[in-house]
């Protein structure tokens, strides 16, 4: 039988979430496109019209339709990490350079690729 292991990483660099309860989007959902991140090229600022904001991938915004609408699910939660920190790798976007962790309080969220050192399989 085999055993899965659980594959972490070590934070490199420090990573701030956004002052913003996360937005969840899931096909066909209204997006409200607020302007570019500053320094990730592709993502923007987006809103639900409620509470929700985040950062999120242009490409999952249809802008086809008239009115802009969620091409797929996501979830716009970031992790705040600090160098040092230790994270289980849950999923990883490769498209987007990013990875949904999760880190030792169980709270999930994404980290930047270039914030991650993967630990080596024993």
């Amino acid at each position: 039988m085999s055993t899965l292991k659980a594959i972490n990483a070590q934070v490199t660099g420090a990573q701030e979430s956004p002052d913003a309860i996360p937005l969840t989007l899931r096909p066909g959902d209204v997006v409200h496109v607020r302007h570019a991140h500053p320094d990730r090229e592709g993502y923007v600022w987006a809103e639900d019209g409620q509470l929700s904001a985040g950062w999120i991938p242009l490409d999952l915004v249809d802008m086809n339709s008239g009115t802009p609408k969620a091409s797929r699910e996501y979830c716009s939660a970031e992790l705040t990490v600090e160098p040092g920190d230790s994270v289980r790798l849950i999923w990883e976007d490769p498209a987007h350079g990013a990875c949904w962790c999760e880190d030792r309080h169980s709270e999930r969220g994404w980290i930047r690729n270039e914030n991650l050192r993967f630990e080596p399989q024993g």
